[in-house]
């Protein structure tokens, strides 16, 4: 933007009164040589001369004095924007000066930046979700034509959106489950368990998140992002909390994505939130509607996960009102229960997962899925409201191995569900609902509960499962907003039976329960066999402070989580947790 000021005094002024001045002269003293003699006429036309040179020596320390006054205000200028390049136009230039260089912007159209009426650079823009704005994520909706925006800069044709947070938090646990910012809910000890009756606490920088977001214009019609989405919740084999932490980067969303806006075609791959995540509006995106917790393992219940995916999401009518969506999706089971093959008189093995090689993380198990796990979706946001519909079909594999010989297994299953978000009172006060039902469901509940245990030969069964989570969270004031959840996920039903005297499956009765009670008793099956994790949770996020240089968060967060086990033999084992967590978290782009 150019910074100018109209001067009062124009320099061309100064030959056109000069060639004036002189024809008023020259005639003045053709007539005054035939009134007075040539000597009268000379004089006082030198007398003229005299005062228009002193009348303009004047005029050139006038002119020269106000271009001192420009050029110091101009300096003065610069020197503000430097110090507060957000500042509004008129606190910069002076309510005049503003007004008149926005009266020229509206008629010179010299506003080839397009900063906008107010300031030198327009507000920040986040994901149009509670989620959102809380985590600092680019939004889903750009404008490639739109001003630049703080946080943003632009290379070329290539648009950069800087996003995340630095944050330090606090958690406290009644029940010691050595975990961070993210809960084990399926991993809270049971009360044979030493760890049981120790409370933790913790301070932690993990869930700190960096993001950025490159967009650019492939054709007129075609638009290409890419986005990057790290925290430090990875773990490697040096990382501790004795001394230097050493907890490394991870991965948590890497993604590209082709968007025809025009035709409602949107195609992504690379990592991202599952398709069967909740959205806040539409089905793109970076627009799901995460639970607002400080909990990075969010709120049982809450179905998600983010894997690598092939995605493709249609909308309709120019204000894409309504969506559908299919998602390839990674596949990841989650085993459980007892092999019949677990028994050394059988003679025979399951195989449903490996270790870990190359690239993998040794300490873990990969499963044998011998397929993608398809969700498709449909949504509508009608006017008031969003809805959706969701389906998932999964396949799940083991192997039942003899010596010398062996076969395949090979089941499907999944389920359907849906959700809403409702503007009970709008900008104020929201309802949002979601639940999944069907078999093999467990993983895409943050509890992580199994998928599937196995049958009389071994084979996969999977296990009959339904997640819910109900929210209700809103905005009482322009600085605080308050949230609470309710959610569960449970395996509806018993998938076991017994041969030769032995108990296998998952959720048998004849399992041992009787030490579950007792400290240091090594006889609890529980821990293999939960039937239902449930939540109640709720909290507060207070914009402290907020500025041209970021945002300052504060939240608070508690919860109370029940775990329940299936009965066996002694009875039906329980536990449960308090957690207590702060965050104090500092937006520098937002």
């Amino acid at each position: 933007m150019k910074l100018t000021k109209k001067c009062n005094i124009n320099p061309f002024h100064y030959s056109f009164m000069t060639v004036i001045f002189l024809s008023y002269s020259a005639s003045h003293f053709a007539s005054s040589a035939h009134a007075a003699g040539t000597n009268d006429a000379i004089a006082l036309m030198e007398k003229q001369i005299h005062a228009m040179q002193a009348q303009l020596e004047a005029m050139k320390q006038k002119q020269t004095a106000e271009n001192r006054r420009v050029r110091a205000e101009l300096a003065r200028q610069r020197e503000l924007i430097e110090a507060d390049p957000y500042a509004p136009r008129e606190r910069l230039l002076g309510s005049a000066a503003a007004a008149g260089h926005l009266a020229s912007s509206r008629t010179r159209h010299d506003d080839v930046f397009g900063l906008g009426d107010n300031a030198i650079l327009t507000p920040s823009r986040t994901a149009s979700t509670p989620y959102g704005e809380l985590t600092a994520i680019p939004p889903a909706h750009p404008d490639l034509y739109s001003p630049l925006r703080r946080g943003q800069l632009q290379i070329g044709g290539i648009r950069l959106t800087l996003g995340g947070y630095l944050e330090a938090a606090g958690v406290w646990r009644s029940r010691n489950s050595a975990a961070d910012i993210a809960s084990a809910y399926n991993g809270i000890p049971w009360h044979n368990q030493p760890a049981s009756h120790m409370s933790e606490f913790h301070q932690t920088e993990r869930q700190s998140r960096l993001a950025l977001l490159a967009e650019g214009m492939l054709t007129r019609k075609l638009v290409a992002d890419a986005y990057v989405e790290t925290d430090f919740q990875g773990s490697g084999s040096s990382s501790n909390s004795r001394q230097s932490n050493s907890y490394v980067l991870r991965a948590r969303v890497v993604y590209g994505e082709l968007k025809n806006h025009e035709d409602g075609w949107y195609l992504l791959g690379g990592q991202s939130w599952s398709l069967i995540t909740l959205y806040n509006k539409g089905l793109l995106a970076r627009d799901e509607q995460t639970p607002m917790v400080i909990e990075a393992q969010y709120v049982p219940g809450f179905n998600w996960t983010r894997n690598a995916q092939f995605r493709a999401v249609k909308t309709f009518g120019k204000e894409e009102r309504y969506a559908a969506g299919l998602s390839i999706e990674n596949p990841s089971a989650i085993p459980a229960g007892v092999s019949p093959c677990s028994n050394a008189a059988r003679h025979c093995t399951t195989t449903d997962r490996l270790t870990g090689t190359n690239v993998n993380n040794p300490s873990t198990y990969y499963t044998t899925d011998p397929a993608p796990d398809l969700i498709a979706k449909i949504a509508a946001d009608p006017g008031w409201g969003h809805y959706e519909l969701t389906g998932v079909m999964r396949f799940f594999r083991d192997r039942t191995s003899t010596l010398g010989g062996g076969s395949n297994h090979t089941r499907i299953a999944g389920g359907g569900g849906g959700g809403m978000v409702l503007p009970l009172i709008n900008r104020k006060l929201y309802f949002q609902a979601s639940g999944l039902v069907g078999t093999g469901l467990g993983r895409y509940g943050t509890s992580n509960m199994p998928d599937y245990t196995y049958g009389r030969n071994g084979a996969v069964t999977p296990l009959p499962e339904a997640n819910l989570l109900l929210g209700l969270y809103g905005n009482p004031l322009k600085t605080l907003k308050l949230y609470s959840y309710a959610g569960a996920e449970t395996v509806l039903s018993r998938r076991s039976f017994d041969e030769d005297g032995s108990h296998y499956g998952y959720g048998n009765r004849g399992f041992d329960m009787r030490g579950c009670f007792t400290e240091l008793a090594t006889n609890c099956a529980a821990s293999g066999n939960i039937r239902t994790v449930a939540q109640a949770t709720g909290g507060f996020w207070y914009t402290a402070a907020k500025g041209d240089y970021g945002t300052l968060l504060v939240g608070g967060q508690y919860s109370h989580t029940h775990v329940q086990a299936f009965s066996g033999v002694g009875g039906k084992p329980k536990s449960d947790a308090d957690m207590v967590l702060m965050s104090l978290r500092y937006q520098p782009f937002n």
